[in-house]
């Protein structure tokens, strides 16, 4: 099936492309030569196969003049109607988040499309600008979340940017340390990124140095427990001791000791639900550390939270500054904070224009589809 959709569609190339044909092989390339330099439209990384280019300069050879434009009528006639397309597309997003809609589903759930091959099922949804691709990676905002989600964001909006720059932003990371050689061969192929250069047809794909971390990867190894308060564009961390519990106690002693010193200018704390960081006993270390809670700030609001885009900012230059093999805690511990004070230094606009923009976050919520869904924060 995949092999007789790309065949037809490497017959057609546009009409730059096989201008683009028509000069190389005037200026003496061959097929080959020609297929490592047009690429598809829209699809950077895509070539078109040496068959499709000799395709294309037989038919140039027959006819100089011709240009890659079909003649009205010349094309095999479309085996759905416009009305067909639109409810196939309907039935996809009406499904789509509900049940798994694959092309096999949509033929055997619509009458007229058991006629028609997976093939052209799938030319109608490409046609259309849809690919089965992966889900977004954000978390799903709850229907019964979205209503508080929304009357914070409008809140938001009613504020002055004066007030908005004296919030910090509390939250806690963990970085995993490998126990082994073999988790740290995972590790440093995680590091490496999702992207890798490929060959397009594929026939490199299992390649050892093409295949990314195995999906146990994100939590594997010891456990280094970070919290954090992001204050005036200054990112302070507290690193928990081995194997203690991040617990009430350890918040509000952490509280105590810490927060008057990061919090700078700032008078609110924005943080998240986990039952440890709102006892009585650590709402009272946060009043005595002169901060106040920001009181309609919602729950499931990871996208809200400045902090969270910062923790980004530096797990991305633990990645880059990872020495080979096993690093042990208190090297890793070192080579942390020395990651917080690079971020803290070189990105520090970066950071205050991400800890000022409450109201674009609230507007880019309002506006979600629907309202109050996950942003791209």
């Amino acid at each position: 099936m995949r092999a007789r959709r790309n065949k037809l569609k490497r017959a057609q190339l546009a009409i730059f492309e096989v201008g683009q044909v028509k000069a190389h092989h005037w200026h003496g390339l061959g097929a080959t030569a020609i297929a490592k330099i047009v690429r598809k439209p829209g699809k950077k990384k895509l070539f078109y196969s040496p068959t499709a280019i000799t395709d294309c300069i037989k038919k140039l050879e027959l006819d100089p003049q011709w240009t890659g434009v079909r003649k009205a009528g010349s094309g095999p006639p479309r085996k759905t109607t416009e009305a067909q397309d639109n409810e196939l597309l309907d039935l996809v997003f009406d499904l789509r988040g509900k049940r798994k809609v694959t092309v096999n589903y949509l033929r055997t759930s619509v009458g007229w499309a058991r006629r028609l091959g997976n093939s052209a099922l799938e030319e109608r949804l490409h046609d259309a600008g849809l690919a089965y691709l992966q889900r977004r990676r954000k978390t799903l905002v709850l229907k019964l979340d979205r209503p508080a989600r929304l009357k914070y964001c409008r809140w938001v909006l009613r504020q002055t940017q004066q007030f908005l720059d004296q919030w910090c932003w509390a939250d806690g990371t963990v970085f995993f340390l490998d126990r082994t050689e073999a988790e740290n061969e995972e590790t440093q192929r995680a590091a490496l990124g999702k992207d890798v250069w490929r060959m397009t047809d594929g026939s490199d794909a299992l390649y050892d140095d093409c295949v990314g971390p195995s999906c146990y990867k994100k939590g594997q190894g010891h456990p280094v427990k970070i919290w954090g308060l992001l204050a005036h564009g200054v990112l302070s961390i507290y690193v928990c001791e081995q194997g203690e519990t991040f617990d009430q106690y350890v918040y509000q002693e952490l509280v105590e000791d810490y927060f008057s010193k990061w919090k700078g200018p700032c008078t609110y704390l924005v943080q998240d639900f986990e039952p440890a960081i709102r006892t009585e006993e650590a709402l009272l270390a946060v009043k005595d550390a002169g901060l106040e809670l920001v009181e309609l700030y919602p729950k499931r609001c990871q996208d809200f939270n400045a902090i969270e885009n910062v923790w980004k900012m530096l797990k991305e230059e633990v990645w880059k500054t990872m020495p080979l093999g096993v690093e042990k805690r208190d090297a890793f511990i070192t080579r942390l904070h020395k990651c917080v004070t690079y971020v803290n230094k070189h990105r520090r606009k970066e950071i205050l224009k991400l800890s000022r923009n409450q109201k674009q976050r609230a507007k880019d919520c309002l506006e979600a589809t629907p309202p109050g869904s996950r942003t791209k924060w």
